[in-house]
């Protein structure tokens, strides 16, 4: 994994279940997706494995307190945090005073303009992202962390580390393909694929550096 050593994703939601039931979050995405037209469920799951296995675990917990102990116990980690709107609003305020480490937090919500005064008048807006469904949300963590991934890729191409830093370059490269793939109702984002992609892109410069 690319980044799994230095980051920790925490998603709670009452609906998951208990730790660890990632079959059960896999097959919440499906029985959500089929209403939805043109969006293919295997893209999700192939997403998702994806991520887990090559860029950091996603830590699946159905209550406060496991996410609080999870927190605590990924010491030397960042973490995304990620939650549905009620139970955010319950455990966001400790984690901001106690948990510095917690970088970005995503909110999973139906009525997000409630959520959103509250965010404002907690000043919780500028590290606070909201979705209405679960799929967006999912997206948008993909391709922040793709985006982190680049820039960890850049740091080992400044010390020369070629290797480390095409895996990085690739490991972006899918996951903002695959996000692409997945959100076929809207056009594709190139703007990182072209960054990294072609005769003079970043994965290109990166495998100059190995030979």
């Amino acid at each position: 994994m690319v980044i799994a050593n230095g980051l920790s994703i925490i998603w709670l939601d009452t609906h998951i279940g208990v730790i660890g039931d990632y079959l059960g979050f896999k097959e919440r995405f499906k029985s959500n997706l089929q209403a939805i037209a043109n969006m293919p469920p295997n893209g999700i799951n192939e997403l998702i494995y994806y991520f887990e296995n090559n860029v950091a675990p996603i830590h699946f917990v159905s209550t406060s307190e496991n996410a609080l102990a999870l927190i605590q116990y990924h010491t030397d980690k960042k973490i995304v945090f990620i939650s549905s709107g009620a139970l955010g609003k319950e455990i966001i305020p400790t984690i901001v005073s106690d948990y510095p480490r917690v970088q970005s937090y995503y909110i999973f919500c139906l009525n997000m303009a409630i959520m959103a005064e509250w965010a404002l008048e907690s000043d919780y807006d500028s590290v606070m992202q909201m979705f209405d469904h679960e799929t967006d949300l999912l997206l948008a963590l993909v391709r922040d962390i793709s985006v982190d991934i680049i820039k960890l890729g850049r740091s080992y191409m400044q010390v020369n580390d070629g290797e480390n830093a095409r895996k990085c370059f690739v490991t972006a490269e899918t996951l903002e393909m695959q996000a692409n793939a997945i959100n076929i109702c809207r056009a594709p984002l190139m703007t990182r694929l072209q960054l990294l992609q072609g005769e003079n892109g970043l994965i290109a410069q990166a495998r100059q550096l190995q030979q």
